[in-house]
């Protein structure tokens, strides 16, 4: 009885191909190549093993996934977004734009590879929480997966499973052995593999095959959590409140609240009247308020797309509140100019920093995020999602290919020797990263001549 109850849960099992039985040695050596690059007694930034690291990860999924993967416009971006920001980490040397772009890649990454899974639509809202909530069940969920998969292929049973492990439990630890010992004896041979650096200490060795087979399950699970077919959709929840009365009242107080403001920046910020230099300077008046101005343009975006719907439009109040919307988007951007003027006002004075250009990448993002925003109250069906989100990362990418720091550093030190700055900050400069030597040498040359 049991034999024939066996029999009958092997027929009913969804067939193994060679892609099951690969993804033990994929996790494997995606784990290994992680390690390489961000080993903790790395002292060096991987820069090229970024996207050594992004091209193994994207080639391991679409392995995996073969025709089944979903190619769509949205996966498609995540992927080329994705290669864009691990090339700039490959060819600038900018230790603050490497760490954002680290966590950035790893973000876009997971998005990619669960929209070519066909879980989510990169181009939707729930997309940025979606790809938080599947990475965790990516990565913990199927932890023994790998392994009762390898014993299905092998056809025999939890014998089999168990000698399969085994025996890459032992293939590595033999490898890296070998690889160490001809690493140690030939020079060249170990200049073939300095990245992964076999040719150190054997204990180093060791750590590291031990930090690889630590991370191996994790990924292997998260590689066969994206082979399963995606759950079917949920049941369509019943619409929410559409009535306009829960947006009007606060829409329409801040549209008081901003006509006060505006005018204030139209008399002195823009007007150029005296009480603004009362305050330290224009450069001192544009830097107190600028931070606040930007976090609130992104509460107003946030209403704005929360409270837009066609059916709330369409009922009792709903005229009003799309005319308060589009007064309250107006506003908005003129708090957005407003804060563009502090900000140049602010870097005419001291210079262009990282921050400070990030701020300016941030402006543009919300000067589209308020024309989206516009429009979809004009067709509250519009993704503006997909806007906002597809041109912030791709002016981010844009940024990155462009060389932030070396931009940075021509523009400071142009300023200064067209005597548009005071001072130019060499240390800070210095700190940046090599892509900031050239325009300090340019800098020593005029001081010489």
């Amino acid at each position: 009885m049991d034999e024939e109850k066996r029999q009958d849960i092997m027929e009913t099992e969804t067939p193994l191909t060679w892609r099951d039985g690969a993804i033990p040695l994929l996790a494997l050596g995606l784990a290994a190549l992680f390690w390489a690059d961000f080993s903790p007694d790395r002292t060096d930034w991987p820069h090229w093993g970024i996207f050594a690291l992004v091209c193994a990860h994207f080639g391991a999924v679409l392995a995996v996934l073969g025709k089944r993967a979903q190619c769509g416009a949205g996966s498609v971006f995540c992927v080329a977004a994705s290669l864009a920001l691990g090339l700039g980490c490959a060819i600038y040397q900018s230790g603050a734009f490497l760490v954002m772009n680290c966590f950035v890649i790893l973000f876009v990454a997971a998005m990619g590879t669960f929209a070519l899974s066909g879980r989510l639509s990169p181009g939707k809202a729930r997309a940025v929480p979606d790809t938080i909530i599947l990475s965790f069940a990516a990565f913990f969920t199927r932890l023994g997966k790998p392994f009762r998969a390898l014993g299905r292929v092998s056809r025999g049973g939890r014998r089999q499973a168990g000698t399969a492990l085994l025996a890459v439990l032992i293939a590595v630890p033999v490898l890296a052995a070998v690889l160490w010992l001809l690493s140690s004896a030939d020079a060249v041979f170990a200049g073939l593999f300095r990245g992964i650096r076999l040719n150190g200490p054997p204990e180093d060795a060791v750590m590291r095959v031990v930090r690889a087979l630590v991370l191996a399950p994790f990924l292997a699970s998260a590689l066969c959590f994206i082979r399963e077919d995606p759950p079917k959709a949920a049941p369509a929840r019943p619409d929410r409140d559409k009535r306009a009365a829960l947006f009007l009242p606060v829409t329409a107080l801040l549209d008081i609240v901003y006509i006060i403001f505006c005018y204030v920046q139209i008399k002195y910020l823009f007007g150029g009247e005296s009480e603004a230099s009362m305050s330290g300077g224009w450069a001192e008046y544009a830097r107190s308020g600028f931070f606040q101005l930007v976090v609130i343009t992104f509460i107003d975006l946030g209403l704005v797309l929360l409270g837009t719907d066609e059916k709330r439009f369409a009922g009792p109040g709903g005229r009003a509140l799309r005319a308060a919307f589009g007064l309250l988007l107006a506003l908005t951007a003129v708090i957005l100019v407003s804060a563009f003027w502090r900000m140049g006002l602010y870097i005419g004075v001291y210079g262009m920093s990282v921050l400070r250009l990030l701020t300016l990448w941030a402006m543009a993002v919300i000067a589209v995020s308020l024309l989206a925003a516009a429009w979809k109250l004009v067709r509250p069906e519009f993704g503006s999602f997909r806007v906002m989100g597809g041109f912030a990362l791709a002016l981010w990418c844009a940024l990155n290919l462009a060389g932030p720091v070396r931009m940075i550093a021509d523009y400071n030190v142009d300023q200064y020797l067209s005597g548009a700055l005071e001072d130019v900050d060499t240390w800070y400069l210095n700190a940046l990263g090599p892509d900031a030597h050239g325009a300090l040498a340019r800098l020593e040359e005029a001081k010489d001549a």
